[in-house]
């Protein structure tokens, strides 16, 4: 997740274009220099390689700005974090680690962690959702507004997310948190299901009993007992015995 308070120019979404017209087919390695990376002003050359989950990852210093916070850039030049100040340490790796991170589901099958960081927000470690997505994922989870300038704000109520999306935002969901909540799921689902009577009743109540079962605290209704008394065959009569004389 980056700062909110950014510390590198923004460019204009013309430069924006050609830079990334620029990079298309770039390969990083640790000899790249004079690379142009989409959002930020300048060229960059590696100054290091950290291999996280079976993937590279390059800390890039920018060739023009000394003192300007280092970002990281996966293999093919586009970027996966900013205002890295303190190379690959600790933090920095975990927060790859969360990038990498495979997750069984999605939040919102209708959009892609590749659509996100088009959009402009590049932490892989986020879920991106919309709208309705976000409104019925924020009951159990923390939801955030994500911005085009790779910030995001995390949000505090409903009117926040309908007015995040009337401009035309996207949301997003944390990873490690969102596969925390699908096993939340998943537990209460395996619970109720080892004690429910009746499958067809997995709702998140459980036990609710067969379907044609009365249930303990009910007492059958009048109406039941006599379609119950029709449905029984008429009992016969015991035979009399004869008493001999």
């Amino acid at each position: 997740m980056t700062n909110l308070q950014k510390t590198i120019p923004i460019i204009s979404e013309e430069q924006r274009k050609q830079s990334s017209k620029e990079q298309r087919d770039f390969e990083v390695n640790m000899q790249t220099e004079n690379l142009s990376v989409k959002g930020f002003l300048g060229t960059w050359h590696t100054a290091d390689l950290s291999t996280v989950g079976g993937r590279d990852f390059f800390l890039m210093k920018n060739d023009t700005y000394e003192d300007m916070a280092n970002i990281v850039v996966d293999g093919n030049g586009r970027l996966v974090l900013d205002n890295v100040y303190d190379g690959f340490d600790k933090h920095t790796v975990e927060l790859l680690r969360q990038d990498v991170m495979t997750v069984p589901k999605l939040p919102d099958e209708n959009i892609s962690v590749d659509e996100m960081k088009d959009y402009g927000y590049s932490w892989g470690g986020m879920l991106p959702m919309g709208e309705a997505a976000a409104l019925e994922i924020m009951q159990n989870c923390n939801v955030y507004l994500l911005y085009s300038d790779n910030t995001e704000s995390m949000a505090t109520d409903k009117s926040e997310i309908a007015a995040h999306a009337a401009k035309g935002g996207i949301f997003g969901v944390e990873k490690v948190e969102w596969v925390q909540q699908l096993e939340r799921e998943n537990y209460l689902k395996f619970a109720e299901m080892s004690a429910e009577d009746d499958y067809g009743m997995i709702d998140g109540i459980i036990n609710n009993g067969k379907k044609d079962e009365p249930k303990p605290h009910e007492k059958p209704s009048i109406l039941e007992k006599l379609k119950s008394a029709k449905s029984e065959p008429p009992k016969a009569e015991p035979e009399r015995a004869v008493r001999s004389l």
